[in-house]
This record gives structure tokens, C-alpha cells and sequence, in this order.
């Protein structure tokens, strides 16, 4: 039983790891994604390219925990490829004060 719970163990790191990783890479796609120059080109259509081979391999017969995965990485790249709204500012510059 002790191998079984350091194989757990270790599975648990290395998924959350994972999702450590996947966050970090996700705020990289959204600030490229925004970013409105050559780089949000490309990484548009890597965006592109994932959601066909996510929505490729939903097709296949797939066993629930993978499907599971599958389906969250679908859902993470459609959030990517929806177009952020534009922020507004968090304060204004009023032009006033002193005159020389």
C-alpha cells in the first residue's frame, strides 16, 4: 500500500505541475493574443490549429479521465480565441494645474 500511495504522491505533483505550467502558459497566449502585432497573427492560428486537433480527437473513443482532459483543454482554448474586451482606464489624466 505504501508503493500505491507514493505513486499517487507523485501523480498529484506532477498534475499539479502541470496546471501550474498551463496557467503560465495561457497568460503568455492571452497577452500574445492581445498584444495586435505579428506575434497575435501566429499565435491565433496556433490557437486555431489546436482547437481542430482538440475537436479531432474528441471524435475518437476516448476512456473518462481523457476525455476529461479533452474537454478542459477544448474549453481553455475557446476561452483563448474569444476576443477580450478592451479595459477601460483605471484613472484620467486631467489636464489642469499651474500655468506658467
Amino acid at each position: 500500500m505504501a508503493d500505491l500511495n507514493a505513486v499517487l504522491t507523485r501523480l498529484n505533483d506532477r498534475l499539479l505541475r502541470l496546471e501550474g505550467e498551463l496557467f503560465v502558459l495561457r497568460s503568455l497566449a492571452r497577452a500574445t493574443l492581445t498584444a495586435g502585432d505579428d506575434h497575435a497573427e501566429r499565435m491565433r492560428k496556433l490557437v486555431e490549429a489546436a482547437k481542430i486537433a482538440l475537436d479531432d480527437e474528441a471524435l475518437r473513443p476516448l476512456d473518462k479521465p481523457t476525455r476529461k482532459y479533452v474537454e478542459a483543454a477544448s474549453a481553455m482554448v475557446d476561452e483563448l480565441l474569444v476576443e477580450p474586451t478592451k479595459a477601460r482606464p483605471l484613472f484620467t489624466v486631467i489636464d489642469g494645474g499651474k500655468r506658467s
